[in-house]
């Protein structure tokens, strides 16, 4: 069948559901790609409407060529998260200007389809979801409407085809929820994300370099949720342990990754409570896990390193979810202290101004613990700031730091009391995570967010282990530049601040917590449904020990009972369709066999027709109208949108059906 070659409405829905399906990747584009993206479509937008040529195949080639050498020398690669979704991009909107047939038509849409589904290795939540079925309702409907050669250019079809490509979506989410529910997870992800998947996902490193931020941007991005069981830590416990950076070489910490293996043994004694709860980590591509001080339980397919950070047996991809017992006093190695070099060491000539200040603040002390506390409140009574927007350091950060700039966030405090409490010859290393976290009010789980992020230092002392000092803690309130930062300190301060802001703040930032707590829903069960959720759902129905060839079998089994019933109630919808069908034309007999005009049983409608034109001319052409109305509801493949066009004229017109 010959397809047009410009057809108006069409092209603009399918051009308008590809630029949905280009907008979600901008903020990953570079803008000359962005830009380039949103010109192609309205180029061809443009040549639709008439205005303007498409390019032709030299000059597609050569665009083609360019757009991937500039591709390469922007990312350096095609491969990988940033770069192959740009290519896919790329490749789907140049396709645009050589669509002149049904195939490329198809081929653009299913490309878009893909390139839509490519969306989720940046987001997956809710909106993202929902967001995508109305991308894809739009490009389904653009396929419909290309597939009506003949059609009127109206926009009544159109909107036809919309609702008919919703329809088409919801009819196909009770087969989606069924795979969802029932297909078999493997443990991890289906594939391994690129490494650059991992850029920018996290407010933390593997390595830390104080000095070189001269701006500390906020990130209000979630990095995990906590859920506790009972009582909830104070917010002066709330250090949720995360990297552990020991090796510094005069300007930068950092660990070795490939150092991680479980301590053989050590001393660790608990006090207090313990603390029940469960972390729902958002992915970060690393192995780091968080937890609340020192853990004494380990989730499945967790470890401990020789630092005592909790690790995940492989990288953390997608929605990863633990359960985790923590205690919050402990002592930990308070005698025996194994690779004690390692928390000592230090580049040779390091920081000597530094060197010679903690000569002279040992001199005032008697012991390890007066020297730590001696340390603390020099940086106490020294005018030492805390800002976000500290002074770049050169040479030696520690040295410039301590004398010279005195302002900084976390990184400067820790990094320089740990190579302060080194050069006094007490092992220390210093400790990256997250401090505090905020309790959602309108649901019972607590935020950690990126702008949480700290970093603070463990030292070890004879008799009482490792012991946590947070240096950037003893800074006096009136030294802090942002309110924003002392309210994280002080919740006296913070609840001032959220009684201080107007009421359409307030309402903002309540509705921010309630769009939260559904996203952490969706989090828990759709994006978190993992294979130990999927075996407990199995459980839960009284299927035990199911292993992958049940679970496929259940799939299929569940999956044909579906589809047949699908089948009943489409086949069901069809005969009460002609049963409706009937009832009206017998209607229009009886009106007719008061004429004295009957139909014999064996008498086709058309046949009956005929006679009944015969006796009644004056209304041959209403009688052939219905007559062939009739046959075409019951005999002709009409799509859904005309049958029901042609059956409300068909009732109205045997409604206003009067015999001769």
């Amino acid at each position: 069948m010959a397809r047009p070659n410009r057809l108006p409405l069409p092209n603009a829905l399918l051009l308008a559901g590809i630029t949905l399906v280009v907008l979600p990747h901008v903020p990953h584009l570079p803008l000359w790609l962005s830009i380039a993206t949103l010109s192609v479509i309205a180029w061809r937008l443009l040549h639709d409407a008439g205005r303007v040529p498409l390019p032709n195949r030299f000059m597609r080639i050569l665009l083609v060529l360019l757009a991937i050498a500039v591709l390469l020398v922007t990312y350096r690669t095609l491969v990988g998260r940033e770069a192959g979704t740009a290519l896919l991009v790329l490749m789907l909107v140049l396709k645009l200007f050589e669509m002149r047939s049904w195939r490329d038509v198809t081929v653009v849409v299913f490309l878009g389809f893909f390139v839509m589904v490519t969306a989720f290795l940046f987001s997956q939540s809710l909106l993202m979801g929902a967001y995508t079925l109305v991308v894809v309702a739009l490009l389904i409907a653009s396929l419909i409407s290309f597939q009506q050669p003949t059609r009127p250019l109206a926009r009544e079809p159109l909107l036809g085809d919309l609702r008919h490509a919703v329809r088409l979506v919801l009819q196909a989410l009770p087969v989606a929820l069924i795979l969802f529910l029932l297909f078999p997870r493997i443990p991890g992800p289906l594939w391994g994300l690129p490494e650059d998947a991992a850029a920018s996902r996290t407010g933390l490193s593997d390595e830390m370099e104080p000095g070189r931020i001269s701006r500390l941007v906020d990130s209000n991005e979630v990095a995990f949720r906590v859920q506790f069981e009972g009582n909830r830590p104070a917010p002066a416990q709330r250090y949720w342990r995360g990297p552990i950076l020991w090796q510094y070489d005069g300007r930068k910490w950092q660990t070795e990754p490939h150092r991680v293996r479980l301590p053989q043994q050590f001393d660790l004694d608990f006090n207090g409570p313990a603390l029940d709860y469960q972390v729902t980590l958002e992915p970060h591509n690393r192995q780091w896990l968080f937890a609340l001080e020192m853990p004494a339980t380990l989730p499945e397919q967790a470890q401990l390193n020789s630092e005592y950070q909790l690790l995940s047996r492989r990288r953390v991809s997608e929605v990863f979810r633990y359960e985790v017992r923590s205690y919050t006093d402990y002592r930990l190695d308070p005698d025996i202290l194994l690779e004690r070099e390692r928390y000592l060491a230090l580049p040779p000539g390091t920081s000597p101004r530094t060197r010679e200040l903690v000569k002279a603040l040992a001199a005032e002390t008697t012991s390890s613990s007066q020297l730590v506390q001696r340390v603390l409140d020099y940086f106490s009574e020294q005018p030492f700031y805390y800002t976000r927007e500290p002074p770049l350091l050169f040479d030696d950060p520690v040295d410039e730091f301590v004398f010279e700039t005195r302002r900084g966030f976390c990184e400067h405090y820790a990094s320089a009391f740990t190579v302060m409490m080194r050069q006094a010859g007490i092992p220390a290393r210093v400790v990256t995570g997250y401090y505090g976290g905020e309790m959602n009010p309108l649901a019972d789980y607590m935020i950690v967010r990126q702008s949480d992020a700290h970093a603070w230092s463990e030292v070890w002392l004879q008799g009482r282990g490792w012991v946590r000092v947070d240096p950037t803690g003893v800074i006096p309130p009136s030294r802090i530049e942002m309110s924003a930062d002392l309210a994280q300190r002080e919740p006296a301060v913070r609840s001032r601040l959220d009684a201080e802001r107007p009421w359409w703040l307030r309402s903002l930032r309540r509705a921010g917590y309630a769009w939260d707590a559904v996203n952490n829903r969706w989090q828990q069960w759709v994006v978190g449904y993992n294979q130990s959720r999927q075996n407990a759902l199995l459980r839960a129905l009284g299927m035990e020990d199911i292993n992958w060839g049940k679970l496929v079998f259940l799939l299929m089994v569940i999956l044909s009972l579906a589809l047949l019933i699908i089948a009943a109630l489409v086949f069901r919808s069809g005969a009460k369709t002609h049963k409706h069908v009937n009832r009206i034309y017998h209607r229009f007999l009886r009106k007719l066999a008061r004429r004295g005009i009957n139909k014999s049983p064996a008498e086709t409608p058309g046949a009956f027709g005929e006679r009944a034109v015969q006796q009644q001319p004056t209304k041959s052409e209403r009688i052939g109208q219905i007559t062939q109305t009739y046959l075409l509801l019951r005999y002709a493949d009409l799509d859904t949108q005309t049958q029901r066009r042609y059956l409300k004229w068909f009732a109205r017109a045997v409604r206003q059906f009067r015999p001769d």
